[in-house]
């Protein structure tokens, strides 16, 4: 049977994707935050679902193999799909990015996702399978708050078109999914910060000022969720996407238009 592997699934992006995969798959549920990723894995098995779950830290070769390997030791079965949702990011403006925040931002979103496609592709040799790298519309945008976090998932479309044209031959498909704007923890933090750091946004609560991002930049005028992005996570990892490979869709509300 068809299993997924979904990096990052302890955080409320790769829970959603995990949640859905799962109404059509066993999906293995991975993540650096261990008690975490079980937790959802528990609340996705009391529900029925056919799932299981395991420490990965993607920046680390081996703990990505381990990953891989322990779906057979967990009685799932072979993975043929992924979904590389693990990352990291937060606004901090470009003067003040330091080196270890760069490294750090580009081993988890670009490393990472580079070293599960490559697990991915060596393990499929020869037969089909699909992976799916979550992006950002940061990557198009050249935001000056994201000079780190944008340009690491830019490499992560760029390697995406690699994985499809390298797989292209024998059916494994590679796809990227740009979100737009999501209440996350990563966005509740990142308001945090701005508050304590700009004074244009001391008397705000995180909230408001997420909306206020919404607004001004959302043609359609409201955010998206992590259902929103898990549903074209699932599409693209179907069959019913079968001749669909190395495309970037943006779940944005309209924010980047191609």
């Amino acid at each position: 049977m068809s299993v997924a592997l979904v990096t990052g699934a302890a955080g409320g992006l790769g829970a959603a994707v995990a949640a859905r995969l799962a109404q059509d798959r066993p999906v293995l549920l991975t993540d650096v935050d261990e008690a975490g990723v079980a937790e959802v894995a528990a609340k996705l098995a009391a529900g029925g679902a056919t799932v299981a779950h395991t420490a990965c830290d993607v920046r680390d070769r081996a703990s990505v193999q381990s990953a891989f390997e322990a779906a057979g030791g967990l009685g799932l079965g072979e993975v043929d799909a992924v979904a590389n949702v693990a990352g990291v990011g937060m606004f901090v403006p470009f003067t003040e990015v330091t080196e270890e925040q760069w490294d750090r931002t580009f081993a988890v979103n670009t490393r990472g996702t580079f070293l599960t496609c490559q697990e991915l592709v060596r393990r499929r040799a020869g037969r089909p399978g699909a992976v799916v790298n979550i992006a950002s519309i940061g990557a198009r945008l050249g935001m000056e708050m994201l000079a780190d976090y944008g340009p690491s998932k830019a490499a992560v479309i760029e390697l995406t078109h690699v994985v499809a044209r390298v797989g292209a031959p024998t059916g494994l498909r590679a796809n990227t999914v740009m979100p737009g704007l999501i209440w996350t923890d990563m966005w509740r933090k990142t308001s945090e910060w701005l508050i304590a750091n700009d004074p244009a946004h001391v008397d705000s609560t995180p909230e408001q000022l997420f909306a206020g991002f919404v607004g001004a930049m959302v043609p359609m005028g409201r955010p998206q969720t992590p259902e929103d992005i898990a549903e074209t996570v699932a599409f693209l990892l179907s069959d019913r996407a079968a001749n669909i490979t190395g495309q970037t869709v943006s779940v944005d509300g309209g924010v980047v238009m191609t």
